[in-house]
C-alpha cells in the first residue's frame, strides 16, 4: 500500500465504463485461458417478457423500450424506470455502452482482453427479489431465465448466464432448478436476502423448508450463486459512495456463510459448491477468523454442531469472485489460489476493464504461474462445467 496516497496501489481515476478502452492481456503463464467469472447483462435489443408470459400475465408484466430521450434501454412498468429518479447519468455510464446488452459486442469488447468466456449476473433483476405477487414473480425470474438461454444461443462457447431460482415457495423449488439446467444455464443465483416464503414466513435458507432447494442443486449440478449489491439506495447526501462502500464489504456474505456452515447445509448436501460474487477476496480471511472464533467460544451453545471447521468448509465448498484486490492477493494463503476466480465486472464502473492487463499482471505476480492459471480461468472452467 502507498503510504502517501493510501491507494493500495492505484492511483488516477478510471474514467467511466461507457468510455473505456480493451487494454490487451501481458504474456500468460502456457495453458491459460480466461474466464470472467462475474460480469453484468442488462435488457436491451428486445421486450424481454411480454412474449414470454402466458397471456394473462402480459398487462402485468415489466416492459423494456428504447428510450429516445435518454438515448439508451430502460426497464419499468406504464412507461416509468424501475432506476431511481436522478440516476440517469450514473446509469448511462454503465448502460450508455451498447456490449452492455449486446452479447455481440460485449464478446468482442472481453476477447480484446484476452477473456474467452464470461459468466453474466443480472443488472436489474434483483429489484424483483421482494415483489409481492408472487406469481408475477415466478413468471419474471423463469422468462429471464429462458431469454438468458436465447443469449446463449448467440454466443455458444463464450456467454453463459445466470438464472435466478425459485426460493420462496418449496413445491416449485426442484422444478424451478431443473427447468434451469434444461435450459442448459450453468448456475443460478439466490438473493442475499431472500425476504419472506409464499406463507408470509421469513425465509431461511438452513431450515428444513428449503431442503427442496438444496437437494435440486446437488442432483442437476448446478453451483448456487450469492451476488452483492441487493436493497441499493440512491437517495441523500453522498448516497453513491456509501452504498457503493456498503455494497462492496460484502456484508451478507458473512450469513451466508454462517447458515451454511453453522446452519448445517454443507453437512447435509456434501456436494454443493458456493460462489460468492463482485466481494472481492479480502473479506475471506476475516469472516474465517471470527468463524473459528465462534466455533472454539460458542460450540457447545450451537444448535448444530459442525461437522468440519470453517476453513475445511470454505476449501471444500466455497469460490469467490474479485476484480482488482492487491489486499485479497496478499492472503491467498487463507483464501487459496483453487477458490478465487478473478472477473472483470464488465459493465460496472468498478470494472476492471480498459486496465484488466495490469491487473492480470499483478495476478501472475501475487499467485505464480499456476496459480495464476487457476485464477485466471481454469477454476472457472472446471467449476461451471464451460466446457461441457
Amino acid at each position: 500500500m502507498d503510504v502517501k496516497t493510501g491507494s493500495m496501489g492505484m492511483t488516477g481515476s478510471l474514467g467511466v465504463f461507457r468510455d473505456r478502452v480493451p487494454q490487451k492481456p501481458p504474456q500468460l503463464p502456457a495453458g491459460t485461458r480466461i474466464v470472467s467469472a462475474d460480469n453484468h447483462i442488462c435488457l436491451g435489443g428486445e421486450d424481454v417478457w411480454f412474449d414470454r408470459v402466458p397471456e394473462a400475465l402480459k398487462s402485468r408484466v415489466p416492459r423494456v423500450w428504447f428510450d429516445e430521450v435518454e438515448q439508451m434501454w430502460l426497464t419499468g412498468f406504464n412507461g416509468k424506470s424501475l432506476y431511481p429518479f436522478g440516476s440517469a447519468a450514473f446509469v448511462e455510464s454503465m448502460e450508455g455502452r451498447e456490449g452492455a446488452w449486446n452479447v455481440d459486442v460485449r464478446t468482442a469488447d472481453l476477447a480484446a482482453e484476452g477473456v474467452e468466456k464470461e459468466i453474466a449476473f443480472p443488472q436489474l433483476l434483483p429489484v424483483f427479489f421482494h415483489h409481492p405477487d408472487l406469481e408475477l414473480r415466478g413468471w419474471i425470474f423463469r422468462a429471464y431465465n429462458q431469454y438468458l438461454a436465447d443469449l446463449q444461443k448467440r454466443q455458444p462457447g463464450h456467454f453463459y448466464g445466470v438464472g435466478i431460482a425459485n426460493y420462496w415457495d418449496p413445491a416449485a423449488m426442484a422444478d424451478s432448478i431443473r427447468e434451469i439446467a434444461e435450459l442448459g444455464l450453468k448456475t443460478f443465483m439466490l438473493p442475499c436476502d431472500p425476504g419472506k416464503d409464499i406463507d408470509g414466513k421469513p425465509v431461511v435458507y438452513a431450515d428444513d423448508a428449503l431442503s427442496p432447494l438444496w437437494i435440486a442443486a446437488e442432483a442437476a449440478g448446478l453451483p448456487v450463486c450469492f451476488h452483492i449489491g441487493e436493497n441499493l439506495s440512491m437517495s441523500g447526501r453522498g448516497a453513491l459512495g456509501t452504498t457503493a462502500l456498503h455494497s462492496l464489504g460484502a456484508i451478507y456474505f458473512r450469513k451466508i456463510f454462517g447458515e451454511l456452515t453453522f446452519g448445517g447445509i454443507l453437512d447435509r448436501h456434501p456436494s454443493l459448491n458456493i460462489v460468492f460474487s463482485e466481494g472481492n477476496l479480502h473479506w475471506i480471511a476475516g469472516m474465517l477468523q471470527d468463524a473459528e472464533l465462534i466455533m472454539r467460544s460458542f460450540g457447545t451453545m450451537l444448535d448444530h454442531q459442525p461437522a468440519l471447521t470453517p476453513q475445511e468448509y470454505w476449501h471444500g465448498h466455497c469460490y469467490a469472485t474479485f476484480m482488482a484486490d492487491p489486499v485479497g492477493l496478499s492472503r491467498l494463503d487463507l483464501v487459496g489460489v483453487d477458490r478465487a476466480m478473478w472477473s472483470v465486472d464488465y459493465l460496472h464502473n468498478e470494472s476492471t476493464f480498459g486496465h484488466s492487463g495490469d491487473v492480470i499482471a499483478e495476478i501472475i505476480s501475487a499467485a505464480g504461474a499456476e496459480g495464476a492459471r487457476k485464477m485466471l480461468g481454469a477454476t472457472a472452467i472446471e467449476l461451471f462445467k464451460l466446457d461441457d
